[in-house]
């Protein structure tokens, strides 16, 4: 069997968008930073978030809970590596909206896709989150913020021809 470290490297090379999944646990908010972020069906709406089981963040994640998956664009690193640690209040200092759920809504994002917890599938040592996806937003002049090779990078985008 591959090594982990292995492993990790060798998907690594496989770029992916940057995510800030934000919920409340009462009147505690809760934001984590992912990556392993995917679309999974058109119909119904439904997308999937994978989180590290060790996670804090999950004790808030249960069937039919309201949550955010909040997509960054490049100028975002900030909001990042804000979501990125394991302690301390991070929305302070944040620019942020709350939905009408009470979910918190970062702004200036790439996109937005607020949902409520369809279901919770274990795989290996992370947990699969499926959403059910409730609303949607996005700004479609923005740029992404990208993780590739274990670095955060910025994707220039190619100016497109119509045709």
């Amino acid at each position: 069997m591959i090594e982990p470290r292995e492993f990790r490297n060798t998907v690594g090379h496989f770029a992916t968008g940057i995510t800030v999944i934000t919920t409340i646990n009462g009147k505690e908010k809760i934001g984590l930073t992912a990556n392993a972020f995917s679309s999974l069906s058109l119909d119904p709406p439904l997308i999937l978030v994978c989180i590290d089981k060790r996670s804090g963040s999950l004790k808030a994640l249960k069937r039919d809970h309201p949550f955010a998956v909040n997509l960054l664009k490049k100028s975002q690193e900030t909001e990042c590596w804000r979501y990125a640690k394991s302690s301390g209040d991070k929305f302070e200092g944040a620019a942020y909206k709350l939905s009408e759920e009470g979910v918190p809504i970062l702004e200036d994002n790439l996109a937005t896709i607020e949902c409520v917890v369809a279901d919770i599938i274990e795989g290996g040592d992370h947990y699969i989150v499926t959403g059910l996806v409730k609303n949607a937003s996005y700004d479609d002049q923005g740029e992404p913020l990208i993780f590739f090779r274990g670095k955060i990078e910025q994707l220039e985008l190619a100016k497109t021809v119509e045709l």
